[in-house]
């Protein structure tokens, strides 16, 4: 027996509580790579307690201790995008020898157009197996920067590990994208928190200019993650007359994810933002009967909706979702093989993929692909179902590892 499979149940009530989510993720590991640069470490409050941001914070120091060692350092990011990819080019600037690799799926995501880029500003990386993906062999160097182009059309997190080491190129960076960019808000979000941290960048025209600088970090606090919050506004679109408030999250948020707000308003939820960072989400009106979304700028979305659109019997039309096959799953195909397991039909109108159907089994053994959004989206789904069942329940401690405490703590669900 699978110690870390669950079953799920749920007495299809209202729910009604508080849930106080840990930092953005994706705003925390940006944070830890800026500061890496610093000489005088600031104060950051809130960061995310997800294992992909322990992971990058324990790496860093350690790479630090080890700047100097003649053996390679072997650095494990295990399935985390973001650590893999931003330790890439902070590793090859500087000092040291190092293996970057990850997990069996890990080293089949692509990072071929990081590396190509920062190869052709002069940084020493090689493939240590398979050409195009980890593991990496890097001996870092002190390349001077100028113009670089990337294709973006994979992952944003190419761009931005690019951009977050630019100031402390002697040339800066130009870097030229082309013009198909997906999770563009990412890209903004880390263009933020350059100029917040006193770095001049010009984003423009599918151009980013950042000139040679220093950053000046603040004692800064992350806000809470909106795309764990994705998962909440999920339970009030499945539970009607529910209600929950989630503190520091915030209107004007960097968070492209923020977008979930506007989403869910038409599957019947509202948002209202309080004084001093606090939101209440609440199902008062009815959800409406088809739904488009395009997903080339909130990928971690697509589940939630996905789950949220099928559990209400709400006919989803999908576009811009080419680059969810790059992620922890392919996580597109995960979530029609696992909602097809309740009735879910799915077909194609040229690039768009149309989800209907509703829920007609009254129970399933769902499958996480080792994908955290796959398991914390299909989880609200024992709402409208007898019981589910989730074979990893541990996979969401890479992102939200309080998910399974919280669910319970407002009783959504029992955990047999």
């Amino acid at each position: 027996m699978n110690v870390k499979k669950i079953s799920l149940k749920s007495d299809q009530k209202k729910i009604s509580g508080s849930v106080t989510l840990s930092g953005s993720k994706s705003i925390s590991n940006r944070v830890l790579i800026m500061t890496a640069f610093t000489r005088k470490t600031p104060l950051i409050s809130g960061l995310s307690n997800s294992d992909d941001t322990v992971r990058l914070q324990m790496y860093l120091n350690r790479i630090e201790t080890c700047r100097n060692s003649g053996i390679p350092l072997i650095i494990d990011a295990n399935n985390a995008g973001t650590v893999l990819r931003f330790l890439t080019a902070f590793l090859a600037f500087g000092d040291g020898k190092w293996l970057l690799t990850g997990n069996e799926r890990m080293q089949k995501r692509p990072v071929s157009e990081l590396v190509t880029a920062l190869q052709d500003l002069g940084a020493k990386i090689s493939y240590a197996n398979n050409e195009g993906f980890p593991p990496l062999n890097i001996t870092s160097s002190r390349f001077s920067g100028g113009e670089v182009y990337i294709d973006a059309a994979k992952s944003s997190q190419f761009v931005s590990a690019l951009m977050m080491i630019a100031p402390v190129l002697k040339k800066g960076l130009i870097i030229k994208l082309n013009k198909k960019i997906v999770s563009e808000p990412y890209i903004k979000m880390t263009a933020s928190l350059m100029r917040l941290f006193g770095i001049d960048v010009d984003f423009s025209n599918n151009k980013i200019i950042i000139p040679p600088s220093v950053y000046n970090i603040p004692d800064y606090t992350v806000e809470s993650d909106w795309s764990s919050a994705s998962y909440w506004y999920e339970v009030v679109a499945l539970n009607d007359a529910s209600e929950i408030k989630i503190s520091n999250l915030f209107e004007n948020s960097i968070q492209g994810d923020a977008s979930v707000c506007e989403v869910f308003k038409s599957l019947g939820v509202t948002t209202t933002f309080l004084p001093k960072g606090e939101i209440v989400i609440k199902k008062t009106s009815t959800t409406v009967k088809e739904l488009n979304f395009d997903a080339t700028d909130c990928p971690d979305l697509v589940p939630s909706i996905m789950a949220s659109c099928f559990g209400n019997g709400v006919k989803l039309n999908l576009t811009g979702y080419s680059h969810l096959k790059y992620k922890e799953s392919d996580r597109l195909n995960s979530m029609i093989s696992e909602l097809s397991k309740l009735g879910c039909k799915h077909s194609y109108k040229g690039r768009t993929l149309v989800l209907e159907g509703k829920i007609v089994e009254k129970r399933a053994d769902f499958t996480t692909y080792g994908d955290h959004r796959i398991a914390m989206s299909l989880a609200p789904l024992c709402s409208k179902t007898d019981s589910i069942s989730i074979d990893d329940k541990d996979v969401v401690l890479k992102s939200y590892p309080d998910f399974w405490s919280d669910i319970l703590n407002l009783n959504v669900l029992t955990i047999s």
